[in-house]
């Protein structure tokens, strides 16, 4: 069949049929048998009511079934070649793709928008052309029956077949072809964005919107209301026959009340389903905008945005995962912006009380403290304590929880403290607080080495959650490098503030110069030795502290420049400002 459709369409259309693959093949195949699963519900649902109201002889009824496949197959061709027509695109790319072929963004962009308008156009086909084709068709046949074989089927029977065709089987088909094809394409269509940028304007323009409204509207009107008038309609009919099979004739005046009474419950129904279609597609699309627009909102960077549960349907679901999800991020958010805050920072206690505070802001705790390790003394010491007096706490490396997790390099998540067995109390007599919960985080360095442990002490909401332990772990990555900088800085520092100490503890006049040579610095014997202030010669040329008349000087400088020998000058004539001079030995 798939073979004999893609002969058809290419026939029909002048193109040669797109070569298949595996997946092309089977999407083709899948299509059609939804097409005859439809038609065969259509059949199944047409034959049942004709079975209980047409009133068919036996051999009306055979005659019926062994010719209806004729009909059937002149209103299955076009469709067979609609879905065919239909298919081509999205067979071409998929072809490509099962062969390792990568088709153009163009090419896929086009079989994108036609598999997602492949459900509309299926629904459209039944409807338009299957629908009122088979009606025809159909009745075109019991006519030709009368007329060839005088079948002696009735007019009434013959209106009531069309119409149980055109108002029941019709849309019947139609809805569960549109809804088995959209659920069967989802993976399709899934595949073909995977292997594109996105849909190009112009197949943007092709897509067909059909909104829950429509969709709803064409619910009421095809499953309730054209059935409903169907049925009234049919309710005159048979109560007519029956009056007249019992030889009974009845007034206008009689028959009456009851015509009014089935058209009133008739217009009821439908008023009430078309009423009811519209308020809840009214209501969908109201909430779906309402998300709609503030996802939007958020998009353009306004995360303060919450949407209020006003009801009990999905969509308070959804506003609460968005909710959830605008919480998130203003975390994340505010992560990054303490992250970028922090980046500049090297003093260390100021980082890390930054840092904790912004923990304990972000998971909801009482109070943070970070303990660094004292490789000297293998110990565990406190650089910040949020909210205690207590400014350095130290204890062994390996003892209570701190000590567990930096020992292990796991982290711990406590409930309940006081019945753990390596919990201390003692701190907690000593500053007079309460421990409920403790999370507890080890923290390492880019060479793995454990330099620390973050803990965290009594959420205010509850206990510590899975979400809360990857908050801290961020948290501690971000501490370990700023301890690991911060105590570079540190020991830099140090060892400058150390030189400057051994510097200005000499009496030996010590001048360093940049390799333009620019003054950088000048210890105070070296002030005094050229009796000037050192404000005004750091950062200038050092030939202008020297002077034409110190040429000698320069000599030096440039001697060692070039060779890379240390240049001595002993017992040297120095000139200086009011013709003042000093013997020095000069060291390059």
């Amino acid at each position: 069949m798939i073979d004999v459709a893609n002969d058809v369409s290419g026939e029909l259309t002048g193109q040669e049929a797109p070569p298949a693959g595996d997946s092309s093949r089977k999407l083709l195949w899948h299509l059609i048998w939804l097409y005859v699963q439809g038609s065969v519900i259509a059949v199944v649902v047409t034959f049942f009511l004709a079975f209980l109201s047409l009133e068919l002889t036996g051999y009306q009824w055979l005659i019926l079934l062994a010719t209806t496949p004729l009909p059937i197959a002149v209103y299955v061709t076009p469709d067979i070649f609609m879905i065919a027509r239909h298919y081509r695109p999205v067979g071409a790319v998929l072809a490509q793709l099962d062969g390792g072929e990568d088709p153009s963004d163009s090419e896929v962009s086009k079989a994108l928008a036609r598999a997602i308008n492949l459900p509309f156009y299926s629904f459209f086909r039944v409807t338009c052309i299957h629908g009122p084709g088979a009606t025809v068709a159909l009745a075109m046949l019991l006519v030709a029956l009368n007329a060839l074989l005088d079948m002696d089927y009735k007019t009434w029977q013959i209106l009531t077949f069309a119409a149980t065709i055109f108002f029941f089987a019709s849309p019947t088909h139609a809805i569960f072809e549109f809804f088995a094809i959209s659920r069967h394409m989802v993976p399709v269509i899934e595949r073909l964005w995977a292997n594109c940028d996105g849909l190009r304007p112009e197949h943007s323009e092709e897509l067909v919107s059909v909104h829950l409204r429509e969709k709803l509207l064409f619910l009421a009107i095809a499953i309730a209301s054209l059935p409903l008038v169907f049925f009234a309609g049919s309710i005159f009919l048979k109560v007519d026959l029956l009056l007249v099979d019992l030889g009974i004739e009845a007034t206008f005046e009689q028959m009456l009340p009851l015509w009014q009474w089935i058209v009133g419950v008739v217009l009821i129904c439908m008023l009430g389903a078309l009423a009811m279609s519209i308020l809840t597609a009214s209501e969908v699309s109201r909430s779906a905008a309402k998300l709609n627009a503030a996802m939007n909102r958020v998009e353009g960077g306004d995360l303060d945005e919450h949407l209020y549960i006003t009801n009990t349907d999905e969509y308070a679901e959804l506003y609460r995962g968005f909710n959830l999800m605008t919480a998130s991020l203003r975390e994340e958010v505010h992560f990054l912006e303490v992250t970028q805050d922090i980046a500049g920072e090297l003093h260390l206690d100021a980082l890390l009380e930054r840092i904790m505070k912004a923990a304990m802001e972000l998971l909801g705790a009482e109070r943070s403290t970070v303990f660094a390790y004292d490789a000297k003394t293998n110990e565990l010491w406190s650089r910040f304590a949020e909210g205690l007096d207590i400014k350095e706490i130290r204890f062994p490396a390996s003892e209570g929880i701190a000590g567990a997790v930096f020992t292990s390099g796991e982290a711990e998540n406590i409930t309940d403290p006081y019945s753990h067995p390596l919990f201390n109390p003692e701190i907690d007599r000593k500053t007079n607080f309460k421990t409920r919960s403790i999370l507890c985080m080890p923290i390492t360095n880019k060479a793995g080495e454990r330099i620390g442990v973050t803990q965290v002490l009594n959420k205010k909401d509850g206990d510590f959650t899975a979400k809360d332990e990857a908050r801290l772990r961020a948290f501690t990555a971000q501490i370990a490098v700023s301890l690991e900088n911060a105590q570079l800085f540190e020991d830099v520092l140090n060892m400058k503030n150390y030189n400057e100490s051994i510097l200005e503890s000499i009496t030996n006049g010590i001048i360093t110069l940049d390799t333009e040579r620019n003054i950088v610095t000048a210890n105070n014997a070296a002030l005094s030795i050229v009796e000037v202030d050192g404000d005004a010669i750091i950062e200038q040329p050092v030939d202008r502290l020297f002077g034409p008349e110190n040429e000698w000087v320069m000599r030096s400088l440039t001697k060692v420049e070039e060779t890379g020998i240390s240049d001595m000058s002993v017992d040297a004539d120095l000139k200086l400002k009011d013709d003042k001079s000093a013997s020095v030995n000069l060291m390059v």
